[in-house]
This record gives C-alpha cells, structure tokens and sequence, in this order.
C-alpha cells in the first residue's frame, strides 16, 4: 500500500471538486485540465454549482489528456434553514430530472439576479463591465458575476468591497433545493452524493455537524468530503471518524476556481473508498 501522504507527487493524484466558467469559476475545460495535468492530477472531475453545462466538455479534454473523469456537479441545498453543498459524483448528466431540478434552480437564481441588478442601478451603479451571459442555463451566481462587473468596469476598486455591497442587496438569500429532493434526484440519476467541505462555515453556507451529517445519511448521502482546504486536521479526523463509523465513502478535492487556487494531486489513498465505488481504484492506486 502507497505511503499515506497528503499529496502524491508523482503524477496520480486524484481531485475531485474543481469549478470552470460554466459557475463561478475562471477555468475554461481546456485550461482545467491541462493546469490539472501539469499538477500531477490523474483522477478529476468537474462539479459546477448546479449546472451541468460543462461536464461533457471538461470530459472531452481530460479523456483526450488521458485522465480518468468523474461526471459531477455541486448542488445547493438547505436543511432546517441552513445552506449546505451536496457534491453529486459519477451521475448521468443527461439525466432528465436532474436537468429539471437544476433548470429550475438556475430560472430562480436568473430572477434574483435581474433584482440585484436593479437595485444596483437604483443606487447609480451603471455595471457597465457586466459581460453577457445566456440565462437561464449558466450556473454562474450572481453575488460573484456582480462583483466582478463592479470591478472590471472601474466602479469599484477592491472585490471584497464589490462582493459586500452585492450582498446588501442580495435580499433572497442562496437559491437551494430541498437536501432529500437532491439526494433522491441525484441516486435515480446514479451518482454517489457526498457533502462538500462540511467543516467549512462562512457567510455563505453552514459547517455541518455530526447531528446533520447524520440527518443526511438517513436520507441517502453516502459520503462525506474530508480533505478539503479549508479543513482543519481536527477537522479531518471529526470527519473521517464519522465516515470509517458509518460506513460512508471519503472525498478529496481543491476546490479549485482559477490561479489564485490550483488543482491539487491529492494521494488516491485518501479516498479508495469512493474510488472503488466509481470503478477507479485500479488505475489510481496501481502505482
């Protein structure tokens, strides 16, 4: 068995949690995979937030790159009034409930962000550095795309201030779908759902403690993503306690969304257990 360590170096690295432009990532499928390569990274998969748009694409360049692909996406979900990450891997993309679910997420986020907008305006703000985008489909978020206009049109010099005044005006909170409806929709469409970084808080979504994770489990999640960045050794260890004591299948991932964070080459003995249960432990432990 391969040394234990966090990163393998050695070119059969596994990640799998990384966003493009299809959500609020700056990563084309072109420039993911060949910075993915360049990282040692053998095992990658694409988990936009909820949207499936560049899945095929980013599989396209990873298999011509001889990478092993998981099909992926990262679903925004609540549980008793809290905001959660479900990562949804090795799912059919096609779909057609999935494709509905994540449809109607996006019409959603599509209306609150022409709200923003106006409100925006309504206080001078021109947003004349705002691109177009074809919505509804793009899982793009609003509170990012804004931000970045403000800046990129000169209206607004750092993109922390820009992020904190489009969340003044972000009155309708994160657009979610019910946690049981995702993880129903994404197992009938046969993926693995893990819950991303579930010892991350923030502004945005919640940490989860054991008393979620195991209220989702009940429901049907099967793993827990222990090796994040923003995790803590403590962290790891709560975590992947919990998974070894119920069974549950491990995830790493970088979570990358451009430069400033790259995809990283996490070792394939970190996560066996969903590599076996994706069909890929030959490849990416054989070394």
């Amino acid at each position: 068995m391969a040394s234990k360590t966090r990163f393998s170096g050695r070119g059969w690295g596994v990640d799998l949690h990384t966003h493009t432009q299809a959500s609020d990532g700056l990563w084309t499928p072109e420039s993911l995979i060949e910075t993915a390569v360049e990282r040692g990274v053998q095992v990658i998969s694409v988990t936009d937030h909820d949207t499936v748009e560049n899945v095929k694409a980013v599989e396209i360049e990873a298999t011509a790159a001889g990478l092993d692909f998981v099909t992926g996406v990262e679903v925004t979900v609540d549980w008793k009034k809290s905001v959660y990450h479900l990562l949804l891997f090795g799912l059919d993309p096609d779909n057609a409930e999935l494709r509905a679910m994540l449809d109607e997420s996006q019409q959603r986020r599509w209306e609150k962000r022409q709200r923003m907008i106006d409100a925006l305006k309504s206080q001078g703000f021109t947003l004349k550095g705002l691109e177009p985008v074809d919505y509804p489909g793009s899982g793009l978020l609003p509170t990012f795309e804004l931000s970045r206009a403000l800046v990129s049109g000169g209206e607004i010099a750092d993109l922390g201030q820009a992020r904190a005044l489009c969340r003044t005006v972000d009155l309708d909170g994160a657009i979610t779908q019910p946690v049981e409806r995702a993880l129903a929709i994404g197992r009938a469409a046969g993926a693995i759902p893990v819950l991303a970084h579930p010892g991350r808080g923030g502004s945005e979504i919640s940490a989860a403690p054991n008393e979620v994770l195991d209220d989702m489990v009940a429901m049907g999640l099967d793993g827990v993503e222990v090796y994040h960045y923003t995790h803590t050794p403590e962290m790891e260890e709560r975590l992947m306690s919990f998974a070894r004591e119920r069974d549950l299948v491990v995830s790493c991932g970088s979570d990358s969304h451009d430069e400033v964070r790259k995809p990283l080459d996490w070792h394939p003995e970190l996560c066996r257990s969903l590599l076996e249960r994706l069909d890929l432990e030959d490849n990416a432990l054989a070394a």
